[in-house]
C-alpha cells in the first residue's frame, strides 16, 4: 500500500511515520527495511513512483538523508538520459542565491507541480469518459457529429439500415 505524505497549509508536508525507511550505510549502500534487501537508486525510483513515501536515514548517526538521496536519484535519472530538469532551469538555480528562491521551491513551484498533476488526472478522467460514452452509445454520435454514419460504414464495414432509424 502506498505510503503519502499528509500535506498541510502552505504545501509542507509532515513527515508520516508510515514512510518506508531505507538505511543509507556507510559504503553508501541502500537498505530497504521492509523488504530487507538492498536497493539500488533505480530500485528507490521506482518506490517513489509507486506512490510510496520513504525516510533515508544514515545507518550510523541516524540522520535523515531523504533529500540527498532523492537529489541523487535525479542525478542518476539525467545520466541516463531520462531527463528531468531543462540545463537553462539549472544555470538559473545555481545563479540564484536569494532567499527567496527559498520560498519559492518550498510553496510555490510544489503547489504548481501538484496542480498540474490534478489538472492532468482530471483531464485523464474526462477524456475516458467521453471515450466510453461514445464505444456506449454510437448512434448518438452520429446524430450530433455530420459525417459519423460514413465513419462508421468505413471502420465495420457495414452500411446502416433504414430500419435502425425507425427505432
Amino acid at each position: 500500500m502506498p505510503r503519502k505524505k499528509k500535506q498541510t497549509e502552505g504545501n509542507e508536508t509532515n513527515e508520516n511515520s508510515d514512510a518506508l525507511v531505507i538505511k543509507r550505510h556507510g559504503n553508501r549502500r541502500l537498505y530497504n527495511t521492509e523488504t530487507k534487501s538492498y536497493v539500488n537508486y533505480a530500485d528507490l525510483a521506482k518506490i517513489v513512483r509507486d506512490g510510496n513515501d520513504v525516510k533515508v536515514v544514515d545507518s550510523a548517526s541516524g540522520e535523515d538523508v531523504t533529500k540527498a538521496v532523492l537529489i541523487q536519484v535525479i542525478l542518476e535519472e539525467e545520466k541516463k538520459n531520462k531527463t528531468v530538469l531543462p540545463t537553462e532551469f539549472l544555470f538559473q538555480l545555481l545563479r540564484s542565491r536569494e532567499e527567496s528562491m527559498q520560498d519559492f521551491f518550498k510553496n510555490h513551484l510544489a503547489a504548481s507541480f501538484n496542480a498540474y498533476l490534478k489538472t492532468k488526472e482530471e483531464f485523464d478522467n474526462r477524456f475516458r469518459t467521453m471515450l466510453e460514452m461514445a464505444t456506449a452509445a454510437p448512434q448518438m454520435w452520429e446524430k450530433l457529429i455530420p459525417g459519423a454514419e460514413v465513419m462508421r460504414e468505413v471502420l465495420t464495414g457495414k452500411k446502416k439500415d433504414k430500419s435502425d432509424d425507425d427505432k
